[in-house]
């Protein structure tokens, strides 16, 4: 099953406004990459139903970057909201491999900067890398499951 983009950054936004921790564009594009990956380990599955994008400081998925756009560098003070001005999240009671991932993930980015959670992507043998240097328009599925370059620099092994 896969997420829409937006509902699954308001999971992690939502951690972030009860936490008190800024969360930027960027860093939260980058977030969002790492509660991919890890999804898609747990479950053999994509977490979300858009791709993600190789941009030049990281993994991008389009909705998520036109969405918060107006908050340039600074941090994120409110929800994606739908095409109806609504803001949804996924149901984490409902949707356990979900939170599991995210309550792994939230504690291991929370504190770290945009710049830094950039770098760990761009990590060699990093699903971005592969798809960077070849010129591919989006990152492979098979290759955001299968990326490791980053767990250990999170603390995620």
């Amino acid at each position: 099953m896969t997420f829409d983009a937006g509902q699954v950054c308001n999971n992690v936004l939502m951690r972030a406004f009860r936490d008190d921790f800024s969360v930027s564009p960027m860093k939260l594009q980058k977030i969002l990459y790492f509660v991919a990956s890890e999804y898609a380990k747990d479950t053999g599955e994509p977490l979300l139903s858009e791709p993600f994008q190789p941009w030049q400081y990281g993994p991008v998925v389009q909705s998520v970057y036109s969405e918060f756009k107006p908050f340039g560098g600074g941090p994120i003070r409110r929800y994606a909201k739908d095409s109806q001005g609504k803001a949804y999240i996924v149901a984490e009671d409902q949707n356990v491999k979900l939170r599991k991932v995210l309550d792994r993930v939230w504690p291991a980015v929370k504190s770290r900067s945009a710049v830094d959670l950039s770098r760990i992507t761009h990590l060699p043998g990093s699903a971005w890398r592969k798809a960077f240097d070849n010129s591919d328009r989006y990152i492979r599925d098979a290759d955001i499951e299968s990326d490791t370059s980053y767990r250990s620099r999170l603390g995620l092994d």
